[in-house]
């Protein structure tokens, strides 16, 4: 059997956590994404690329700015 300590379990939940929080926030963006009316077509494929390309920036970068631009 494998012998892990107290602490490799620690870095295993957080690590477990870590991965859950990304997912959370990439689930939340990808929502707010599709439902964002202002988004042409292009724009808004644009950012759910950037979201499952790049989960932590792309989810950051629409939380920062991109549900905040209004492109009429």
């Amino acid at each position: 059997m494998g012998n892990v300590s107290d602490y490799g379990w620690v870095g295993i939940g957080v690590a477990l956590l870590a991965g859950l929080i990304v997912v959370g926030l990439s689930l939340v963006a990808m929502v707010q994404i599709g439902r964002a009316a202002h988004l042409r077509p292009t724009v808004r494929t644009n950012w759910v690329l950037a979201v499952l390309l790049a989960p932590v920036f792309g989810a950051t970068a629409w939380f920062a700015v991109g549900n905040r631009l209004r492109l009429d």
